[in-house]
């Protein structure tokens, strides 16, 4: 099977871009949306034989240099733990939303229009996550983007979409900008484009220029990922298709974190850069929440649910538990696929903030997850002592998690039962996600260990108990006056989408999109 992998390789990305190039010749458009589908299908499958090939032969390296080893035009792909794991993911997507869409856009007048675009976007992701070569990424990045735009654009009529898609636009420029500075920072200290070569010289203790390269990189990946501030594009964009927004909030919006990941070796010496990307993720993480909970409608909410999950990710990329950031990529993106292709169903429900909590059932609730969660880690531990569970201020987060879940249960009523049936649950769910912790980072133990300073730890602990506390007394917030005005600064967003759509009306005032 080796000898087929570099065609593997290669046809998993060519095979959507080819369909996408393709839709646009002609003939019906459902039979355009079925074959469409097809190919996104057919290179899941190859992606899922590429990873079955990746256990039983090793990593595989791909290049094709037709102007010489020493030129920058060189397809180079790397076939790893990384690459694998996000192209099953994305390919995967890419067809489950591809074949919704069928449905979704039956009888649409732009239907063909749209099935290229959402292909082409899916070629272009596959080409980042599959790509050995900083020129290829920067390029297949910036296609990405492009593709994007015009399925923003899918409806171009309404203000709200052209608005929109704009100030995407302008703050992915930007990315852009950050992502190929870097990597001419790169190859002008490195003299190489390509990833491998690349990690081996900074192995060596070669290490010059990182620290401005890793700053770069940190700002492409907070553009890119939504972070605070430069969140505001990603809940204005529910003017597109809901396939659009389920795509991108599970395949697209996880690229700055993906990013991270994958140039990981380089940030293990840029630590400042790491720092501020620690820094960056916990306070989104904290914005996104609290924001969200007061958004009234659905799709706002799970932007605003993305920029929130998008943050933890950033900020365990920053902790340097690279592992467990890639982990949470595939997690949140199928939960957020899922989320926006079935969000109709979500129409009619209690708000959950609604549900009063007793003090004391958040007492216990803290206590019994704080033994729950101790008591697992270490038995897991000891089981396998080999396993690698080093939980640090992930383990606080699980622990608040899991009080709040206890304290709904138990505010619920119900008697014994119910308690001994929600304790049940959360040591269901601290056993399930403290051993997907051990086995991401046993899995992706190649990458590098890093290790954070105490008082950033002291204080992304202090940011998440601050949320803890606000989210546990959130149902009161309408007794009192501060309550009150907190919901509408939160439910606009505290006004910083205002002040970017004021810059951007003053940088784009009349001109079409093009």
């Amino acid at each position: 099977m080796r000898s087929f992998l570099p065609l593997i390789l290669v046809a998993i990305p060519v095979l959507p871009l080819l369909a996408g190039l393709l839709a646009r010749v002609g003939g019906a458009p459902a039979r355009t949306a079925r074959w469409v589908a097809a190919a996104a299908g057919v290179s899941a499958l190859l992606a899922a034989v590429a990873a079955l090939a990746l256990i039983t032969s090793g990593p595989l390296t791909v290049r094709w240099t037709p102007w010489g080893a020493a030129s920058a035009w060189t397809l180079s792909l790397r076939l790893d733990a990384i690459s694998a794991v996000m192209a099953v993911l994305v390919s995967f997507l890419g067809w489950v939303v591809l074949r919704f869409s069928r449905n979704y856009l039956a009888g649409d007048a732009g239907q063909v229009r749209f099935f290229s675009w959402m292909s082409l976007t899916l070629a272009s992701v596959l080409a980042v996550v599959i790509s050995n070569h900083l020129l290829l990424i920067s390029a297949a990045w910036i296609m990405t983007s492009l593709c994007l735009h015009r399925l923003l654009l899918h409806y171009p009529g309404r203000a709200g979409a052209i608005f929109s898609a704009r100030k995407k636009y302008v703050v992915s420029r930007l990315a852009d900008v950050c992502l190929l500075t870097a990597a001419v920072i790169l190859y002008r200290t490195y003299g190489t484009w390509e990833l491998d070569t690349l990690f081996a010289s900074v192995s060596a203790d070669r290490t010059d220029g990182l620290v401005t390269a890793g700053f770069l990189i940190v700002a492409c990946a907070a553009l890119k990922s939504a972070q605070f501030p430069f969140h505001s594009w990603l809940p204005d964009t529910m003017e597109t298709p809901t396939p659009v927004s389920a795509f991108m909030h599970a395949g697209i919006i996880n690229a700055g974190g993906f990013l991270i990941v994958r140039l990981s070796p380089l940030f293990a010496h840029a630590p400042g850069a790491l720092n501020l990307l620690a820094l960056l993720g916990a306070l989104t993480a904290a914005f996104g929440a609290v924001a969200m909970l007061a958004q009234p409608s659905v799709k706002r909410a799970l932007a605003y649910s993305t920029i929130a999950q998008m943050g933890f990710m950033i900020l365990q990329c920053g902790l340097g538990a690279f592992g467990l950031a890639l982990l949470h990529i595939v997690a949140h993106s199928l939960y957020k696929a899922h989320a926006f292709l079935t969000v109709g169903s979500t129409i009619g429900l209690v708000p959950r903030t609604a549900i009063p909590l007793k003090t004391s059932a958040l007492t216990l609730g803290a206590l019994a997850s704080a033994l729950i969660v101790t008591g697992l880690a270490t038995g897991l531990q000891a089981v396998f002592p080999n396993a690698s569970v080093h939980l640090g201020v992930f383990a606080v987060v699980l622990v608040f998690a899991l009080a709040y879940g206890l304290a709904r249960a138990w505010s619920a009523g119900g008697g014994l039962p119910t308690a001994l049936r929600g304790f049940g649950v959360a040591a269901l769910i601290a056993l399930v996600g403290i051993a997907l912790h051990a086995g991401a980072t046993t899995l992706f133990k190649h990458l590098p260990i890093v290790t954070p300073p105490t008082a950033l730890l002291v204080l992304i602990g202090a940011i998440f108990t601050a949320l803890f506390i606000f989210q546990a007394l959130l149902w009161r917030a309408s007794h009192y006056s501060l309550g009150r005005r907190l919901y509408v600064h939160a439910l606009n967003g505290f006004y910083l989408g205002t002040y970017a759509n004021r810059f951007l009306g003053l940088l784009w005032p009349k001109h079409p999109v093009i």
